[in-house]
C-alpha cells in the first residue's frame, strides 16, 4: 500500500481506512481453502499509521499505534490473508521490533500464522535481527514470515549519519558487503527451526542461485520481485526449480506513487545494481555474475574509500562534531545519566557591575597584544582543545541548554555540536589566514605581503535563542583573529555562557584576554559599546538594536575606525597610538 510518513492524525486515519479496505478486498477476492501463505497478502508501513512514529515518542506510539496495528492484524486474520510490516529507516527499527513483539504477545492474535516483517540486509545489524525474530517466534509460539530485502533507503541512511555526526554508518557502504550480508541472512533463515517462513526478495541472479544451492533442493521456496522487474529471471528459474514467486505491487493514489518510484529508481538504477549491470552489454557476464566475496580478494576490507566516516566529513581541515543517535535507547539513557550527574555543577548568577566592566576593559586592553602575537598555530590548538572539552562536558552543557535554555534534547544536541564545530572551524580559519603572510603580486619586482592581525578588544553580545552556539561562535571568531574579548551573554542564559568561558580558559585562553560580564543590556551593554577601548562589536539580535549599535559606533570615533592599522611603524590616525613591530 502506497503512503508513508503521516504528518497528522487525520492522515494516519485515512491510511488506516485504506489499509482496512484493502484487507477486506483481498480477503473477498482470494479463494477459500488455501493457506495464508498461498494467498495474496498486504504490506503496511507503520509510519503511515501514526504522525509521531519515532523513538522519542515511544510510549505514545505503544499506547496509540499498537491498538491500530492489532486491529489491522485481526482484520487480516479474519480475512484469511497475511500481513507484513514493511521495513523503513534504521532509526525506526527498534520501535518497530517493540511493536512486533507486542503483537506476537497479544491475546487477540494467539495462534495466528499470518504475521510477517521485512528485514533489510544492508543494515549491519540484519543477522542479529533475524536471530531476535527467531527467538521471538519460538517464545511466542507464533510462526513469522520474514521478507529479506537488500534495502531501499541507502542514500537516506548515509546522509542521516553524516548530518548527525554518528560514529559510523548503520548500513554497509559497499554493494558487495550488502550482497554478502544478504547471503548470511538467507542462510540463517533457511536454518531456522521451522519457526520462520523465509521470503527472498531479490532481482540478483547470483543471489537466487546461491540461495537455491543453500536450500539443497528444499521445495516451495518463496521468492519475491517488484512488479515490472525480474520477470525474465524468475521465468527461467521456475523452469528448473519448484519455487513460488510473489509479486510486490504498489497500490494507491497517484500522488503517493512518486516517492515510491524515486526510491526504486535510486535503488535499482544505481551503477552497482545487478538490474542495471545485467543490461550493460559492454561488461562480461562473468563480472556481473561474480561472487561478491571475490570482490574483497582485490579490495581492502572496510568501508568505501570515497565515503568517509561522519567524523572525517570535512577531510583534513577539521573533525566533524560528535553526534548522538537519539533513536538508540542506550545512547539516550547514557546522555540522561550524564545530564543528571552534572546538575549539581550548574551554578548561580551574580550580575556584573560597571566597576567590573571598567576592570575588564583595562585588563583586556593591556593583554590583547600578547594574544595577537601568539602564534596562529598555538591559538588554533587552543580552540581545537576547547572543542574537545565541549564534547567531553556534554552532560553539563546539555543539562544547561535544557534547564536554562528551555530546549528539547534534540535541539540541545544540535546546539552542542554547533558550538564544538565553531571552535574547530575558526581554528582552521586561524591557520588559513593568520599563520603566514599572503604574498601579493609585484608587477615591478617588489615584494608585497598581506599580513592579517587583530584589532584590539572586541565586545561579543549574544542572544538567548542560541545561548551556546552563537555565543561560542562570536567569541572564538574574535579570539582566532587575535583579539581580546569581553563576552556579554543574554540576560536569560548567563550560566551557559559562563561555563563556555570556563572551557575556553581551561583550553588555554589567558584570563586576561577573555572576560565574562553577565548582566542587563541597559546596565552593561551601552557603556561597553560607547567605550573607545572597544575596537569592534559582534552582535546577534534585533535589527533595531543592531542599528542603534551601528549609530553609536559611528558617532563615538576611537579605535573602531577603519584607519587603524598596525603595520610596522604604523600610527592610528584616529587615536594616535603607535605600535612598532
Amino acid at each position: 500500500m502506497l503512503g508513508e510518513g503521516a504528518r497528522t492524525y487525520s492522515m494516519a486515519t485515512a491510511y488506516k481506512g485504506a489499509y482496512s479496505h484493502a484487507i477486506q478486498t483481498i480477503g473477498a477476492q482470494n479463494g477459500k481453502g488455501s493457506s495464508a501463505f498461498e494467498r495474496d497478502s498486504i504490506s503496511v508501513k507503520l509510519s503511515a499509521l501514526h504522525p509521531h512514529y519515532h523513538f522519542a515518542h515511544h510510549q505514545q506510539v505503544m499506547d496509540e499505534l499498537l491498538p491500530t496495528l492489532i486491529e489491522l492484524c485481526v482484520g487480516a486474520r479474519q480475512a484469511g490473508i497475511s500481513l507484513t510490516i514493511d521495513a523503513e529507516e534504521v532509526a525506526r527499527l527498534e520501535l518497530s521490533l517493540d511493536l512486533i513483539k507486542a503483537v506476537c504477545e497479544s491475546a487477540e492474535l494467539k495462534g495466528w500464522d499470518g504475521l510477517g516483517l521485512a528485514v533489510q540486509a544492508y543494515q549491519k545489524c540484519a543477522p542479529a535481527v533475524i536471530e531476535w525474530v527467531e527467538s521471538l517466534s519460538i517464545k511466542s509460539k507464533m510462526p513469522l514470515m520474514v521478507r529479506l530485502v537488500k534495502g531501499a533507503y541507502w542514500d537516506t541512511e548515509i546522509k542521516i549519519a553524516q548530518v548527525g555526526g554518528f560514529a559510523t554508518y548503520p548500513v554497509f557502504t559497499r554493494k558487495a558487503a550488502t550482497d554478502l550480508s544478504y547471503l548470511v541472512c538467507a542462510e540463517k533463515l533457511l536454518k531456522a527451526k521451522g519457526s520462520l517462513y523465509p521470503q527472498f526478495a531479490t532481482h540478483n541472479a547470483y543471489t537466487v542461485s546461491a540461495i537455491l544451492k543453500m536450500a539443497k533442493g528444499k521445495g516451495n521456496l518463496e521468492f519475491q520481485r517488484l512488479q515490472g522487474m525480474g520477470e525474465e529471471l524468475y521465468k527461467a528459474v521456475r523452469q528448473s526449480h519448484p519455487i513460488v514467486c510473489r509479486i510486490y505491487a504498489p497500490v494507491g493514489q497517484d500522488h503517493d506513487l512518486l516517492p515510491y518510484l524515486v526510491r526504486r529508481l535510486l535503488e535499482n538504477g544505481a551503477n552497482s545494481s545487478f538490474v542495471h549491470k545485467i543490461y550493460d552489454s559492454s561488461k562480461p557476464l562473468e563480472e556481473t555474475m561474480a561472487d561478491p566475496w571475490t570482490f574483497f580478494d582485490s579490495h581492502s576490507p572496510g568501508g568505501h574509500p570515497l565515503i568517509p566516516l561522519p567524523v572525517n566529513l570535512y577531510g583534513k581541515d577539521r573533525k566533524n562534531s560528535q553526534g548522538y543517535d537519539l533513536n538508540d535507547r542506550l545512547c539516550v539513557q547514557q546522555l540522561h545519566k550524564e545530564i543528571e550527574k552534572s546538575a549539581d555543577s550548574y551554578g548561580t548568577l551574580k550580575e556584573a557591575t560597571l566597576q567590573d566592566l571598567e576592570r575588564a576593559l583595562k585588563i583586556a586592553s593591556s593583554h590583547w597584544e600578547s594574544w595577537d602575537l601568539t602564534q596562529a598555530e598555538k591559538r588554533a590548538e587552543i580552540l581545537n582543545r576547547a572543542a574537545d572539552l565541549i564534547e567531553k562536558k556534554r552532560g553539563l552543557f546539555l543539562g544547561l541548554l535544557i534547564q536554562e535554555g528551555k530546549k528539547t534534547l534534540p535541539d540541545a544536541v544540535s546546539e552542542l555540536r554547533e558550538a564544538a564545530d565553531f571552535c574547530r572551524y575558526y581554528a582552521n580559519e586561524c591557520l588559513k589566514h593568520f599563520a603566514n603572510p599572503q604574498v601579493l603580486q609585484g608587477p615591478t619586482g617588489e615584494r608585497n605581503e598581506l599580513i592579517l592581525r587583530g584589532r584590539g578588544v572586541f565586545a561579543c553580545i549574544s542572544p538567548w535563542n542560541f545561548p551556546l552556539a552563537i555565543f561560542t561562535g562570536q567569541v572564538v571568531a574574535a579570539l582566532a583573529a587575535g583579539n581580546a574579548v569581553i563576552a556579554k551573554p543574554a540576560t536569560l542564559t548567563p550560566l551557559i555562557g559562563y561555563h563556555m568561558i570556563q572551557v575556553l580558559h581551561e583550553a588555554g585562553v589567558p584570563s586576561g584576554v577573555l572576560h565574562f560580564l553577565p548582566g542587563p543590556s541597559q546596565v552593561l551593554g551601552t557603556p561597553l559599546i560607547e567605550d573607545k577601548r572597544v575596537s569592534g562589536v559582534v552582535f546577534t539580535g534585533s535589527t533595531a538594536t543592531a542599528q542603534q549599535i551601528q549609530k553609536t559606533l559611528s558617532e563615538r570615533g576611537g579605535r573602531n575606525c577603519a584607519l587603524y592599522r598596525r603595520n610596522r611603524g604604523a600610527q592610528c590616525h584616529d587615536c594616535g597610538l603607535f605600535r612598532p613591530y
